[in-house]
């Protein structure tokens, strides 16, 4: 079970770096699912890039694909924000908790960079493979958790020790009150 204050802190990261990003968020809670995980509701994805994600409807050729290609980008990086921020405040980085954020985008990662072109990097699709224990077949996201890490890890870090400031009011007002509207979360930032 993640206590409160670890969940305050990792959605405080989604919160803060999607905002720095370009994500307006909308609002952050710290108890959401059955698993007792937080989430940041971000605005619905443009157009293009839910076609994408059902369709895979550019090529890397499509003046839309550039535009898809930043927003799975920037998305990436807040998600990954919410383990490094628990990382920067407890010094353990969790790798369950960032699968499972990197698991929400590894569908359309797969239809952006596993789409042969300029931009084809394999390491940022999932693996696909069959158990025969299991009768099933099992995605393994370990390769794209790692290379998300090594691409944008230091750039959401640096990002998240800017704004430090922002980042612990935002994770300290969530443990106190539990939920957050994104107004309330932009109120928070220091005035530079």
């Amino acid at each position: 079970m993640v206590s409160d204050e670890t969940s305050a802190l990792h959605v405080a990261g989604h919160a803060v770096v999607g905002e720095l990003v370009g994500f307006e968020c909308l609002a952050v809670t710290i108890r959401w699912t059955d698993q007792n995980l937080g989430v940041c509701r971000w605005p619905a994805m443009p157009d293009p890039v839910f076609n994408q994600l059902q369709f895979r409807q550019y090529s890397s050729k499509d003046p839309e694909f550039e535009e898809i290609k930043d927003w799975v980008i920037r998305r990436t990086k807040a998600y990954l924000a919410g383990a490094v921020s628990q990382d920067l405040a407890t010094g353990s980085f969790d790798l369950a908790w960032l699968t499972t954020d990197l698991n929400m985008i590894s569908v359309i990662t797969r239809n952006v960079f596993g789409v042969v072109g300029r931009f084809f990097d394999e390491r940022l699709t999932s693996e696909i493979y069959y158990d025969i224990d299991l009768g099933m077949e099992i995605e393994d996201l370990g390769r794209v958790v790692s290379r998300v890490r090594e691409l944008w890890e230091d750039e959401v870090r640096s990002s998240l020790e800017e704004n430090r400031v922002w980042l612990d009011a935002v994770a300290s007002a969530l443990l106190e009150q539990k939920s957050l509207t994104g107004e309330i979360v932009r109120s928070l930032r220091p005035h530079d």
